[in-house]
């Protein structure tokens, strides 16, 4: 039996993200007990705000190196939004600060003074390096599709084949989607990104 958690660090907006899991109809707890996270088959890492107070937040509720223990198990998280930068090994989001290192690579700030920051907004989603997807939780059937985006920040992984799916913005190459073995991350939201968005959602909680 299914059961997926939500990480509570009081620095993710929860309350749409779980009534979305339960809408495809899976049980979904949110919580920051060890216990809980450890015994989860799938686990939600949410995130909204700066990088290094998510970081002192993790810490602040142990959750850094439950979080550490968890993916050992090679059980499935998705990081969503500043979730899945904190994923990486640095974010330089007002100074320099350690990420969870699960995926090598560093947050900066988007860099072109012609467009618009933050990013917000609908955006379509295509695989990086025009490579088809073969990712769990994304499909060719999404190529294309729009999914909501609000952040300031991107990831940049030092290994670029990691970042499977990115987005055009202005002509600026947006990584939306990374991954390695069973980490995912989505700058994007899925909660907010309608039928294509729960189809992500869906995706990620059907992985054993």
């Amino acid at each position: 039996m299914k059961k997926i958690t939500i990480i509570d660090y009081k620095c993710g907006n929860i309350l749409n993200l779980a009534r979305a899991i339960k809408f495809l109809g899976y049980e979904v707890e949110t919580t920051n007990d060890k216990k809980k996270i450890i015994n989860s088959t799938n686990v939600i890492l949410p995130g909204v705000g700066a990088f290094g107070n998510a970081m002192l937040q993790l810490k602040k509720y142990n959750l850094c190196e439950t979080i550490l223990e968890y993916t050992q198990m090679n059980k499935p998280l998705l990081g969503i939004c500043l979730g899945m930068q904190i994923l990486l090994t640095t974010g330089r989001e007002f100074g320099n600060h350690k990420g969870l290192g699960l995926i090598e690579g560093d947050v900066v700030k988007i860099s072109n003074n012609k467009v618009k920051i933050p990013h917000v907004g609908w955006n379509e989603l295509y695989p990086n390096n025009k490579k088809k997807w073969d990712n769990k939780i994304l499909n060719d059937s999404l190529i294309g599709k729009n999914f909501y985006f609000v952040h300031s920040f991107i990831c940049l992984t030092k290994n670029p084949n990691l970042t499977v799916a990115v987005c055009d913005y202005s002509g600026i190459k947006i990584p939306a989607v990374i991954s390695v073995n069973n980490i995912f991350g989505c700058q994007f939201h899925p909660e907010k990104s309608a039928e294509d968005g729960l189809n992500v959602l869906k995706n990620f909680c059907e992985i054993k």
